[in-house]
């Protein structure tokens, strides 16, 4: 008898290897802006029922709606509709190609609800930027002696993004995730726009690859939203040297908030972006690398209904292994949402697993194999951590996160 979540990865499985018909529609009255738009499409099926379906960006005033057909037989794009919280209207559509589309035989199978797989503790402030700074995006790592290193987003409150928008990365310490407090230490590294035009530094990611650290760290402009990850490499995480390589990626103005995993024999690296460089669906996308150094073409893997130019569903993605299912957490303003996958570079909306109250999370296991996420904030600032529970009975299988060094 199959599992819980093997039951579920069915339909998943189903829809990542069959491609799906899809509809190219033309809105020349909507712009991208501020998040939280979304568009979906009204598709009536053969059997007179409605399905929706959300509309994806393509440039300009291009949209594309993809159907999921249940069953055989003609369906027809009637009408979409922009959804802004709880405001419906329909919106004036110039061009729809194809009018209907005829398919054979049904596209997705076996569909189940997703099961909550995922859910926090109590969470428990471990470290706060002195006064009147605080922290946002974060890193943590072990180091060379077990201790462990937290480097993060830093700026002083009320965020003023012009006076200082995160152009040095707080540094702190532990001997215990759980230590109360963290020892604060001087910041590990400051923007440097005269000779690297890093404006701002945002959202560090640390791994630790044959005796050597890597951070990977966004670089901002000045008055645009165009970043660059760049990477940073050090032997002990207290002297950072940038790589002459720089910049790793750059993706639009919106490609930020790295975070790198070890799968299938190589390295991949996810951030949040959108669906084309000027806007459009929020996504997380990837590109691979076989040394860190040198990556590959993007791949979105991750598309979200709403439709924006900043911020966003996407945030800060982070994705764990267990066994043969991948996680993906990703930050949706105070929330983290997590989905799940048995394909690194595909995850779908419908999969959500789990809702955890937290922003920019990061997960972490200590020596004894406990599991523990993260968050911080913007304006609040402390770092706090929770336990992370499992409910997918996979606690005895690999996972991309081993128990911490003793």
């Amino acid at each position: 008898m199959l599992s819980i979540p093997m039951m579920m990865m069915a339909a998943v499985l189903t829809t990542a290897e069959t491609p799906e018909p899809t509809f190219t529609i033309r809105m020349p009255s909507e712009k991208i802006g501020y998040p939280g738009v979304e568009y979906w499409g009204a598709i009536d099926g053969p059997d007179g029922k409605t399905l929706w379906s959300f509309a994806i960006y393509a440039g300009k005033d291009a949209w594309t709606i993809p159907l999921r057909a249940p069953a055989p037989g003609t369906y027809r794009l009637t009408r979409v509709e922009k959804r802004a919280g709880d405001k419906r209207t329909d919106v004036k559509l110039a061009e729809i190609s194809p009018p209907q589309i005829d398919v054979a035989k049904a596209w997705q199978t076996e569909a189940r609800s997703p099961k909550t797989l995922v859910e926090a503790g109590e969470f428990k402030r471990v470290f706060a930027a002195e006064e009147p700074w605080c922290i946002n995006d974060h890193t943590i790592v072990q180091g060379p002696d077990n201790t462990w290193h937290l480097f993060g987003i830093t700026h002083p409150k009320p965020l003023d993004f012009f006076k200082d928008p995160g152009r040095r990365l707080a540094h702190a310490t532990a001997t215990s995730l759980l230590q109360d407090p963290w020892q604060a230490q001087p910041p590990a590294v400051t923007a440097d726009w005269e000779k690297h035009k890093e404006y701002l530094l945002w959202a560090p990611h640390a791994i630790r690859s044959n005796s050597v650290y890597h951070m990977f760290v966004c670089a901002g402009d000045k008055d645009t939203h165009k970043y660059r990850i760049q990477l940073l490499t050090s032997p002990d995480l207290k002297t950072w040297t940038r790589s002459p390589d720089n910049p790793m990626v750059v993706d639009g103005f919106d490609g930020r908030d790295p975070m790198v995993l070890r799968a299938e024999n190589q390295w991949i690296m996810y951030y949040t972006a959108t669906t084309t460089p000027d806007g459009g669906n929020h996504t997380v996308v990837c590109v691979t690398s076989k040394d860190l150094t040198h990556w590959g073409d993007r791949k979105v893997v991750f598309i979200h209904p709403n439709a924006g130019s900043f911020g966003g569903p996407t945030e800060s993605p982070f994705v764990v292994r267990r066994g043969r299912h991948y996680y993906l957490f990703v930050c949706d303003n105070d929330w983290t949402n997590v989905y799940l996958s048995r394909d690194p570079f595909h995850w779908d909306i419908e999969q959500r697993v789990g809702r955890i109250r937290s922003h920019a999370s990061e997960v972490v296991r200590d020596a004894k194999g406990k599991w523990y996420i993260t968050h911080a904030g913007w304006m609040s600032g402390p770092v706090s951590i929770a336990p992370l529970k499992w409910k997918d009975d996979l606690d005895e299988t690999p996972s991309s996160i081993p128990p911490a060094f003793k």
